[in-house]
Formats: C-alpha cells, structure tokens, sequence
C-alpha cells in the first residue's frame, strides 16, 4: 500500500462526465484512477475487484443506485471497504442522508467544482496516512 497514493474508482452513468472527471483526477500528482463504472452493478465488481481506497459515487445509476452500492460493499466479504464521496445532481436530504448513514464520508451536489473534490479526495489521503502512522 503505497501511502502518498490513493486509489480511486469512478461510478457515473454520466460517461462525458465520467472521463472528463478521469482526465481531472488523472492529472493530480497523488491520486490514481484505478477504474471506471457507468452502472451500480459495475461499480460492485469493480470495487470488489480493485479494492480503491475511494469510490466517487454517483447516488442515481441504471441496475443499482448508489445507496444499493454502499449496501452491497458493506456486507461483502472484502479486506478493505473503501470511503466514499456520494455524487447528485438531485438535492434529495433523505438520499443524501440514508448515504451518509451507511458510511459515505461527503456529499457533494452537482455541479461542482472540480477542486472541490480533489480536495475531498486529499482530505481522505491525509486520513490514510494518519491511520498507518498511529
């Protein structure tokens, strides 16, 4: 586990959005995308897969939406569930909290600024640091 690294899977149905969102992150020195899903049940698969420190999770997607996401890697039998920051265009408190509750460490609501989430991304990285130092 490199600890200046993070590992972050994108899950969007939006695919514009989700490769100019890859070419954003791609471009930060300490983050590395390791995969892309543009439906929940490809999310699934992938996280398992990859094991990403983050998932960038967009709340509405086709076959499983992103609060079914949260619940199906939170009773997998996996070694390391990653964080994850919930993504929306829909301004819903109820999903955004059912979210929050089930681990989903930020909500951010689109559109957003770019930077915004890079630095959510930074605060998570920092946070792994300080758990592998203590």
């Amino acid at each position: 586990m490199n600890i200046n690294k993070i590992n972050v899977l994108i899950a969007d149905d939006n695919r514009a959005f989700n490769e100019l969102l890859c070419e954003y992150l791609d471009c930060q020195n300490e983050i590395i995308v390791v995969g892309t899903a543009f439906d929940g049940l490809d999310a699934v698969d992938l996280i398992i897969k990859e094991e990403p420190d983050v998932v960038v999770l967009d709340i509405i997607m086709p076959k499983l939406d992103g609060v079914g996401v949260i619940n199906k890697i939170n009773s997998a039998k996996i070694n390391r569930k990653p964080q994850f920051i919930m993504l929306s265009a829909m301004g819903d408190e109820n999903i955004t909290q059912q979210a929050l509750d089930l681990g989903a460490k930020y909500f951010i609501q689109k559109p957003f600024d770019m930077d915004t989430l890079v630095n959510k991304i930074r605060e998570l990285l920092y946070d792994k640091q300080l758990e592998v130092s203590a």
